[in-house]
């Protein structure tokens, strides 16, 4: 089907970004670490990008990543967990469905092979969110999940870690279906007090998914993204402040935490990608079903804009208002107009105007559109060219363009001009105006 000509910036049908833990100065390893290191972050990426290629749900990837980042001895999460004081390993996970914002955690485990597997299995078979030490081993008897003896979290990598590192794992995915889900795993902080547990078990903290905003995971010093509820401010900038993904999470990593803390992979419901640390290195990766495919050990600046410089908000804007267009096309020519119609503002006040005719309120327009269209072929193939973006103060833009619709019959073309206006749930449609080229050349 025609794509709307853009620069690139259309919405991915999948995307999955992924870290390793934060910290310590990629530059300073050894040969040996950064070839483990990397390799474990593209064992995981490929398999994640193949489920959702496949068809696999949010949840069911973000399980599946997070398994095999646990069993390699190369983070700190499952196999080759950092001890305690007491040299003993304590593992904490949690996992959040954005579809119905369902989630589960565990905290204090001693014998679960994968943390990740019981804390989705306490979201799903019980009526609790989070289930700690004795009970969470005792829970994870009864749900006959794989357990493993104490020194297998002994294992190791074949490289020392001389120097701290935060090697928390996490995942964050947008499935075919528009559907995010976000989980984290980790051994905790090295030589921490026996029975401490740090935020990647704590839902707001060091995980959050909502479809409406965003899907989050972090990493790095615990109790500063539990004072902070960090994943959660995330997606309330986007839903409260109307902030764009890139603008939440450099206001938190810049603002909020103090530098050295940690990092932060996010995934927008737009498919949007953000990885930032303020710690020298970050392991972490990111694809998506435009064939995007990337691991990195430490970012540049941090993957965040100069410290003190604002990101581009109208840059972003644009960025949101041509996928929520691009989303319409594709909507369009698959012959779905109510989907088509979700842009457009739901109100009385919206106004459409088309041939010198002006309709107004949402249900009339509606209407309208299938009257006119009443089936796919009717409808045709559509495509919006030549955007041109005009900002109309901090919260509203115009948007100009050149529309086609090719038929056998009648192929058509025009003229629109679109005001949009940001809402804390997103870009709206507030007023269309569309025109008929009347000298059109016939398409082919």
């Amino acid at each position: 089907m025609p794509l709307l000509t853009t620069s690139g910036n259309e919405k991915p049908d999948w995307a999955i970004v992924i870290h390793g833990g934060a910290g310590s100065d990629p530059q300073n390893w050894t040969e040996d670490k950064t070839r483990i290191r990397e390799a474990g972050l593209k064992r995981a990426l490929e398999a994640g990008s193949k489920a959702l290629a496949d068809g696999r749900s949010a949840l069911d990837t973000v399980e599946l990543v997070i398994r095999i980042l646990e069993d390699d001895a190369a983070f700190n999460a499952g196999k080759g967990a950092v001890l305690t004081k007491e040299g003993k390993a304590e593992l904490d996970a949690s996992i959040m469905d954005g579809k119905t914002r369902a989630c589960g955690a565990v905290a204090g485990l001693t014998a679960t092979k994968n943390p990740i597997h019981l804390a989705r299995r306490v979201m799903t078979e019980t009526r609790h969110v989070l289930l700690a030490g004795q009970g969470a081993d005792e829970f994870a008897q009864q749900q006959k999940v794989p357990l493993v003896p104490p020194d297998y979290f002994l294992s190791k990598a074949r490289f020392d870690e001389d120097k701290p590192h935060f090697g928390t794992v996490g995942c964050a995915v947008l499935d075919a279906e528009g559907n995010l889900a976000a989980g984290t795993s980790t051994g905790g902080t090295s030589r921490k007090l026996p029975g401490r547990v740090g935020d990647s078990p704590i839902v707001g903290a060091g995980t959050y998914a909502a479809n409406d905003t965003c899907a989050v995971s972090g990493t790095g010093v615990g109790e500063e993204y539990i004072r902070n509820s960090v994943a959660y401010d995330v997606a309330a900038r986007m839903r409260y402040a109307n902030q764009s993904l890139q603008e939440a999470v450099t206001t938190i990593m810049q603002q909020t935490l103090q530098a050295g803390v940690g990092g932060i992979i996010a995934l927008s419901k737009d498919g949007n990608i953000v990885m930032q640390h303020n710690t020298p290195g970050m392991s972490c990766g990111a694809a998506d079903s435009s064939g995007r495919f990337e691991t990195h050990l430490v970012l540049e600046n941090g993957g965040s804009p100069a410290k003190g410089k604002e990101p581009d908000s109208s840059s972003t804007a644009e960025q949101e208002i041509s996928q929520l267009l691009s989303q319409q096309v594709k909507d369009w020519n698959q012959g779905d107009i109510d989907a088509f119609m979700k842009p457009y503002w739901n109100s009385e006040d919206l106004t459409f105007s088309s041939g010198g005719k002006v309709t107004r309120g949402y249900a009339s327009t509606l209407a309208g559109y299938k009257a006119r269209y009443p089936d796919a072929k009717t409808m045709g193939k559509l495509d919006f060219e030549q955007l041109e973006f005009q900002t109309l103060g901090t919260d509203a833009m115009q948007v100009l363009g050149i529309w086609k619709l090719a038929r056998d019959d009648q192929p058509l073309q025009g003229r629109f001009t679109l005001v949009l206006r940001r809402y804390p749930e997103g870009w709206k449609i507030i007023h269309d105006h569309t025109s008929k080229t009347p000298d059109a050349p016939e398409q082919p």
